[in-house]
């Protein structure tokens, strides 16, 4: 992985950072049960993918490498 490939990577795994915190605040927020689970739920998907991301996987269901990949 290139450092500019690392660089993009850091940026994208910042903006998701920064949408799972508006979503726990929105959820946090919801005066209706369902539209508080339906929320947090929404935000457990959005961390599974970026914990995936983060270990060298792709956010759609793509191979992980570990972290490996290009080396």
């Amino acid at each position: 992985m290139t450092d500019k490939d690392k660089q993009i990577q850091m940026v994208k795994t910042q903006a998701n950072m920064l949408r799972m915190h508006e979503q726990m605040h929105t959820a946090m927020d919801a005066k209706n049960p369902q539209e508080r689970e339906s929320l947090m739920q929404e935000h457990a998907k959005m961390m599974q993918e970026s914990m995936y991301m983060m270990m060298g996987g792709d956010a759609k269901g793509g191979q992980m490498d570990g972290g490996m990949k290009g080396r």
